[in-house]
């Protein structure tokens, strides 16, 4: 008797915990800068550590190297975004972006079949000619666009949607919100971001 009484009680305690853990919130947010004045420079982000890990140049040598690595989840080069996965890693890193439609204080979790979507090459025409450059959709900002499609001259810039960046392991989700591409001087490539687990 006194057995059974001693099982249902543990089991009790053991659905209680497990109760308790499902319903805590995500980690605590934290706020993170990146010099991005660069438009060649990549600055790379750990969101597991919550620091940057490095910077390598947007080249065939510095891509190679930061390929073979697994302790960033991101990084940044002026608007530009790469996560560590698809062609951005040579070792199988398992990271990747989803778009959020929830605001960041709304999103508590990873939305029931969110697929993450992995870097690709991204080429594109300008000025200085055609690149191709390994990426992600995800970006800091956004550009006003005028009704062809076009960007609005002189830039106006949008606020990017809240992401939710899977670290290289695959096994963590951060929810992130970019919250300044400007200084207070109005100079470009200053990011400010916010984040957290979830």
């Amino acid at each position: 008797m006194k057995k059974s009484i001693l099982i249902i009680a543990t089991l009790a305690s053991l659905a209680l915990l497990s109760c308790n853990k499902t319903e805590q919130p995500g980690g605590e947010t934290s706020e993170a800068y990146i010099d991005a004045t660069s438009k060649t420079t990549w600055t790379y982000f750990s969101l597991s550590e919550g620091k940057v890990t490095g910077t390598g140049e947007e080249n065939e040598t510095d891509n190679a190297i930061w390929a073979t690595r697994t302790d960033w989840d991101f990084a940044v080069c002026r608007y530009n975004v790469r996560t560590n996965s698809g062609k951005a890693t040579s070792v199988g890193a398992k990271g990747g972006v989803y778009v959020s439609s929830e605001s960041f204080d709304e999103l508590k979790s990873v939305p029931k079949g969110a697929t993450f979507e992995a870097d690709d090459v991204v080429t594109s025409s300008g000025m200085s000619g055609t690149t191709s450059v390994v990426q992600s959709s995800a970006t800091v900002i956004t550009f006003m666009t005028n009704d062809d499609g076009s960007k609005v001259m002189p830039p106006v810039y949008l606020k990017a949607p809240v992401y939710i960046f899977r670290s290289a392991d695959g096994k963590k989700h951060f929810k992130v919100e970019f919250t300044q591409y400007q200084n207070e001087d109005k100079v470009t490539g200053h990011v400010k971001f916010k984040f957290a687990g979830i």
